[in-house]
């Protein structure tokens, strides 16, 4: 074949194409009109298919996915609209947001991730509490990114309460996900804005335990230096609940191991106090102080103040 003939059989198929892409997109919008939503959908998408293009067909396979209760079809599409046209960018955050609000009334999980994955690269600001707080309390398949909605969506709390609650939602999915040092900053803060008392108390909890784990593993890992800076802040923000407690029995072994004998019976001494024998933290620090019978006559106690805590 000359190579003007096959270009004009080219052309003649890309026309033979558009017109069927045209043709799909005519039939979407009379499935449309009759709310035949599913083959609207149909439709459109073979329309793409085929070449044509346009944030209109775009928006139409959108919305005709949303009315069909194809959720997350329509969360691919409104987020290719606000890529394939960033002016179009509101439009299509709308429409996630529709898509957030549908799939969170028919607990559609994977279509709710999707439409929060979308808003949060198109319109991070906008208010996600709502679904950010219920794709988090279920982390089955949930993306990193999804879980990273939360500190947006507390950000763009109406109030206080609502955005303190949010950020212990997030610092509570960091733990359960293994980032606890991560979520130490983030129930501290919450201490430090004390605005609402209902997440204080937990906070305070959350943030001991954690960091009494953290010093815990960096023992195990014979890392003594690193343990004690956990431990002294577990004792700072636990105050004297449970973990803090713990903490002294750890900080009270690193001391000993290092010959700081006055130090560690005084954090084995600390982790008995309001405590009785049958406490499982008063009987352990009470073999740490048995222990450590005799040593502090020949070892030299370190300087108070050369004490971390």
């Amino acid at each position: 074949m000359k190579k003007i003939d096959l270009m004009l059989v080219l052309a003649a198929g890309v026309a033979a194409c558009t017109g069927a892409a045209a043709d799909h997109e005519s039939l979407g919008d009379e499935a449309y009109v009759a709310r035949e939503y599913g083959n609207a959908l149909l439709e459109y998408q073979l329309a793409l298919r085929q070449g044509a293009m346009g944030a209109d067909l775009r928006l139409k396979a959108g919305i005709a996915a949303l009315n069909g209760h194809e959720l997350l079809e329509a969360a691919t599409q409104f987020r290719s609209l606000a890529a394939e046209d960033p002016d179009q960018a509101m439009i299509a955050a709308n429409g996630l947001d529709r898509v957030a609000r549908a799939a969170g009334s028919e607990g559609n999980r994977p279509a709710l991730q999707a439409a929060l994955e979308g808003l949060w690269a198109i319109a991070p600001s906008r208010a996600l509490g709502s679904f950010a707080r219920e794709l988090a309390f279920d982390e089955e398949g949930v993306s990193d990114q999804a879980v990273d909605v939360l500190p947006y969506a507390a950000a763009a709390a109406p109030d206080a309460r609502r955005q303190d609650s949010l950020m212990f939602v997030y610092a509570e999915v960091l733990v359960r996900r293994g980032r606890c040092k991560s979520a130490i900053d983030v129930f501290e803060s919450l201490l430090r804005r004390a605005r609402e008392p209902a997440v204080q108390a937990d906070a305070r909890n959350r943030a001991a335990a954690c960091a009494l784990g953290a010093g815990r593993r960096e023992l195990n890992r014979g890392s003594p230096e690193d343990a004690e800076g956990w431990f002294c802040r577990a004792i700072g923000v636990g105050v004297n609940n449970y973990a803090a407690r713990a903490a002294y029995v750890g900080l009270g072994d690193v001391r000993f191991a290092r010959g700081d004998y006055a130090g560690a019976r005084d954090a084995f001494r600390r982790a008995m106090d309001r405590a009785g024998p049958s406490d499982s933290l008063y009987r352990a620090a009470q073999r740490g102080l048995d222990a450590m019978f005799g040593f502090d006559l020949f070892g030299q106690a370190e300087r108070t103040s050369a004490r971390r805590c």
